[in-house]
């Protein structure tokens, strides 16, 4: 079974979660699958409720991996990607986001993401949801391979 596999037959019995601005589920230990809602306006509020779910869903992970499916994403508010921002650089138990983008504009938000400076986070941005679900197993086996 290949690694994306895995991660549809695990999704397939995870729990979900809802926010005002998107949908979420703990695939296995040790990954977070995020789906925007359509037309998902996120303002400062949003972001912080989307992070404390993330937070509690993770509270007993040591290192977690983050896919974000970005592609119902409206807009995103100047303070939300501050805070964004922030909250990213303080927490290293998150190795590595992969933001999946199917469009010019979901592109130009997900590079938003990757300007964070001295992120801990090695983030990157894909057309293809099996290519980041790949990609993010790779990365959280290199990160238990040299001890994280």
């Amino acid at each position: 079974m290949s690694k994306s596999e895995n991660f549809y037959t695990l999704l397939k019995v995870a729990r979900e979660y809802q926010t005002r601005c998107s949908k979420a589920w703990l695939v296995g230990e040790s990954i977070i699958f995020v789906e925007c809602k359509e037309g998902a306006e996120i303002e400062l509020e949003d972001a912080k409720e989307d992070m404390e779910l993330s937070e509690e869903l993770m509270k007993d992970a040591n290192d977690f991996g983050t896919i974000i499916e970005m592609a119902n994403i409206k807009n995103v508010s100047k303070e939300a990607r501050d805070w964004y921002s922030q909250v990213q650089n303080d927490n290293p138990r998150n190795i590595s986001v992969a933001l999946v983008v199917e469009s010019f504009y979901t592109r130009i938000i997900a590079n938003f993401f990757l300007g964070f400076k001295n992120s801990r986070t090695i983030m990157k941005i894909f057309n293809e949801k099996d290519t980041a679900i790949e990609w993010l197993y790779e990365q959280l086996e290199i990160n238990k391979n040299i001890g994280g």
